[in-house]
């Protein structure tokens, strides 16, 4: 048996965590100054969500056949800024995902990623780097809740797939 789960699908759920995440940043910005990963990559959550939109940028720009920015721009503590950076950026995969057709999604694009991101040669299909995207995002807000939690602060409601409504 083969089940599959539709590009649109997974695009739902993670909008759907995103729009928790903000509620929960809009209620309190300085929670975004919370530890993460002191003295790592990511210290604090705001370090971790810059990341997490940079990265979907970086790669959708490889998606198109643009050159990827080094940074998103924002100001660290602009939240608000953040968030809307990456609605443009959803809104921006969104559009190339609607105009993708199954044999430009089977095309496998290669480039060459430097730190720090792990350097190398990468090759694979638009639609698995695609998929990644949303993977990659999936995964780093789990990390955060349960940073959060290790913090005693309650993340913003249920997360698993599972919760996500249909449609």
């Amino acid at each position: 048996m083969s089940i599959g789960v539709e590009f649109a699908r997974l695009i739902a759920y993670s909008d759907h965590e995103r729009a928790k995440w903000r509620a929960w940043v809009a209620a309190d910005p300085s929670r975004l100054n919370a530890p993460f990963q002191p003295g790592g990559r990511f210290p604090t959550l705001w370090s971790l969500l810059d990341h997490l939109f940079l990265v979907e940028r970086r790669h959708l720009a490889r998606l198109e056949g643009a050159v990827p920015p080094d940074a998103t721009g924002i100001a660290v503590g602009d939240w608000k800024a953040l968030f809307e950076y990456a609605d443009l950026v959803r809104a921006d995969l969104r559009q190339f995902a609607d105009e993708l057709d199954d044999a430009e999604a089977a095309q496998v694009i290669t480039w060459t990623a430097v730190a720090p991101a792990p350097p190398g040669t990468y090759s694979m299909t638009r639609g698995k780097l695609m998929t990644h995207l949303l993977l990659h995002e999936i995964r780093h807000l789990a990390q955060i809740a349960y940073a959060v939690r290790l913090q005693d602060h309650e993340p913003p409601g249920e997360h698993d797939y599972f919760y996500c409504p249909e449609g």
